[in-house]
């Protein structure tokens, strides 16, 4: 696929909110009641990235995000509960973007640089017109992860052994 290293089943998000909330890679069991929602579309099928984000420049073809589907940034665990924001609740999956935004500042860019994250599509999607908690989890064990992370991708981008060619 164009735009993404790899597609897998949303094990590098995992990974990476496993070492934040346990210091220990993922195994296989996420927070109880809840479950991992991506943020933006990330889909050949059906994509809404045209419809939810606005191009920097509109000469620049709309395209599937497709590398988007293991970014941490574009997931977060929502109650399994509620629908979820990747369901078709544009609004909701838009408040929730936007708050990742706010919280990530400068330190991610959670879209490519030739899409933005719109505004509020009115004052009742405000941010200020929610009560959020706390973020949780720490930043301890991040060292740990991007050494995970380095040998899978130096692991993607090796040759293929020949018999595998």
């Amino acid at each position: 696929m164009t735009g993404a290293l790899r597609l897998d089943d949303n094990g590098y998000p995992k990974q990476l909110w496993s070492f934040v909330f346990r210091g220990a890679k993922f195994a296989q069991n996420g927070p109880e009641g809840y479950s991992l929602a991506h943020l933006a579309d990330h889909k050949q099928h059906r994509n809404r990235a045209s419809d939810e984000f606005a191009r920097t420049s509109p000469s620049t073809p709309t395209r599937p995000l497709f590398g988007l589907y293991t970014s941490a940034a574009n997931t977060v665990y929502v109650p399994c509960n509620l629908i979820r924001p990747t369901d078709f609740a544009g609004a909701l999956r838009n408040l929730l973007i936007r708050r990742a935004q706010s919280l990530y500042g400068s330190d991610c860019r959670l879209l490519p640089a030739e899409f933005s994250i719109p505004a509020a599509s009115s004052e009742k999607w405000e941010l200020d017109r929610f009560t959020w908690a706390d973020p949780v989890g720490t930043s301890v064990h991040i060292r740990e992860f991007l050494a995970f992370r380095r040998a899978e991708v130096a692991r993607l981008l090796s040759p293929l052994p020949a018999q595998l060619r």
